[in-house]
């Protein structure tokens, strides 16, 4: 598969038919799974890791969730594609610059479900929904995490699903919610976001996850750990949280049109026709611009 045909894959999450659309672009779901009878990843020889790979992918063969995907292994593509799939979240930026041998990637026509094999964890089942779909996702990875478990996953009594790394010990489940909130970054209460989803369990990101920085107004709210609390929890406890961010963002938005008005509209829309006349952007100015324009869009400011 090319990196075209990637990119022009139809993702689910894209298209916005989720609550609360405007403000969070999307809702994921991710269980880290390792098999019982294998080292972690990173103490795994190639003929492991190629065992393990052959493994998972016989199973997902028999899967009814994932009748309709496909697998694609990383040494197999060219750096264009595996970026495109990161930039349609199929796979994390650590995953594409990896290793090849034994790491593939499975995701099924729309995007929705998607496995990452031989990536930090043996398996990275992720559930990826448009908008605030949290419950929705977590029904969906649920019937795949079933489907796949008889691969026999490494499990503890006392402390869940095993890990490679600690935070994700226990339920091996992180639920994160991708959002849009320019509005609150304009008047400067972000640190105050990140304290309360600190204060709570719940860790603040870029736009791809761990160790990648914001742009665009774009942040990521997860559980920092998965280890404590059943898995419902910590899905209503982050879909909570998420809620009340898109509350507050709904309040600076308003805020920002009483007080500030025709400034506001005016970098609205300078920052339209910058996007629209502009010969060379860079990507964090671009980001930076289409986020005001999206802004400006929702709240009719532009047509």
């Amino acid at each position: 598969m090319q990196a075209l045909e990637l990119a022009s894959m139809p993702l689910e999450w894209v298209f916005g038919r989720g609550d609360e659309s405007f403000i969070v672009l999307s809702s994921r779901i991710r269980l880290a799974r390792n098999l019982a009878k294998f080292p972690f990843p990173w103490k795994c020889d190639k003929d492991s890791l190629i065992e393990v790979e052959n493994l998972i992918l016989d199973k997902v063969s028999t899967s009814y969730m994932l009748r309709n995907s496909r697998a694609l292994k990383l040494e197999q593509m060219d750096k264009i594609s595996r970026m495109v799939l990161v930039e349609n979240h199929l796979i994390s930026p650590n995953f594409a610059q990896g290793e090849n041998v034994g790491r593939a990637v499975v995701f099924d026509d729309r995007g929705i479900v998607s496995l990452m094999l031989n990536e930090e964890d043996h398996l990275r089942i992720q559930v990826f929904l448009g908008g605030l779909q949290l419950h929705d996702a977590w029904h969906v990875a649920k019937k795949v995490d079933s489907e796949l478990e008889s691969l026999d996953y490494a499990f503890n009594c006392e402390r869940g699903y095993l890990s490679t790394c600690p935070t994700n010990t226990g339920t091996g489940l992180r639920a994160s919610v991708m959002l849009h909130i320019p509005g609150i970054v304009a008047l400067g209460h972000m640190g105050q976001i990140v304290r309360e989803c600190n204060r709570v369990g719940l860790t603040v990101r870029g736009m791809y996850g761990e160790g990648t920085p914001p742009g665009g107004s774009l942040f990521q709210i997860s559980n920092q750990i998965t280890l404590g609390l059943a898995e419902e929890e910590l899905v209503e406890k982050v879909n909570s949280i998420a809620l009340g961010v898109v509350e507050q963002e709904h309040f600076a938005r308003e805020r920002l049109i009483k007080q500030k008005g025709i400034d506001f509209a005016d970098k609205v829309w300078r920052s339209l026709g910058i996007v629209s006349c502009a010969r060379k952007l860079s990507m964090k100015e671009a980001m930076e611009l289409l986020s005001k324009v999206r802004m400006g869009t929702e709240m009719k400011i532009l047509p």
